[in-house]
């Protein structure tokens, strides 16, 4: 009998925390919204979107919407209105316990930014572009010269693998495609320049850079050097000024 009372106990708990649970969601359904609270977030405090951007589209979509009810708010189609800025990558909209309607931004990360004949903007860590924001600029690796679909799928390829590599991460701050499809990458340390050539066979390539650095570069020499260029097999052919 009081294996059947307990299991009656715990059947009767749940139906009333589930009929509480509906009211209370019920009651701030027919709440007043008492404020707009927008959390953009970031780790690396490069705001590309501020609140008060996103306030802006907020307030677009629903003018009135401090004498609104959050019945009243459709959540879906704000959300969506959000995620088509070009700086986020998704966005949260949600009524919290203290009666503001709270907004969670995730803001897109950029790889890189290409400046090319259709203008400058960034390709974000998922591979889409991302436009340039007049809040923020970031501090990532500036493509240049002749950028196309293939090519740009290309080098988004290569920061992203290369981010992952304790000696190339963050060392390239730029990378010039030339016409005949060659690329130029420049190195942060030193005054050189890496003929890479074109981008085929990119790890075993690199994988010769690093050993050249690491043998034969040293902090002292490294301003003597004018090109390194990895376009031959096995060779790293270098100049110096």
């Amino acid at each position: 009998m009081s294996k059947a009372w307990n299991i009656a106990a715990w059947s009767l708990g749940f139906v009333l925390l589930m009929v509480m649970l509906a009211f209370s969601a019920n009651r701030r359904e027919d709440m007043h919204i008492a404020d707009v609270d927008v959390h953009v977030n970031t780790d690396k405090y490069q705001y590309f979107i501020s609140k008060e951007d996103v306030q802006k589209i907020v307030y677009a979509e629903y003018p009135n919407i401090d004498s609104l009810l959050y019945r009243e708010i459709n959540i879906n189609v704000l959300e969506e209105r959000l995620d088509n800025h070009p700086s986020i990558r998704k966005a949260e909209v949600y009524s919290a316990l203290d009666g503001k309607l709270r907004i969670d931004v995730t803001q897109k990360q950029p790889m890189f930014r290409v400046h090319g004949s259709a203008g400058d903007y960034y390709i974000a860590e998922a591979g889409d572009s991302m436009a340039l924001s007049p809040n923020f600029s970031a501090k990532v690796p500036l493509v240049t010269g002749a950028i196309s679909a293939e090519n740009e799928k290309q080098l988004f390829d290569f920061f992203v693998k290369f981010q992952q590599d304790e000696f190339y991460k963050n060392f390239f701050e730029g990378v010039q495609v030339e016409e005949n499809g060659e690329w130029i990458l420049y190195p942060k340390p030193g005054r050189h320049h890496v003929l890479l050539g074109t981008p085929d066979d990119v790890e075993s390539k690199l994988n010769k850079l690093r050993a050249f650095y690491k043998s034969v570069v040293d902090k002292k020499n490294i301003d003597q050097i004018k090109t390194l260029n990895l376009a031959y097999d096995g060779q790293v052919i270098c100049t110096k000024y």
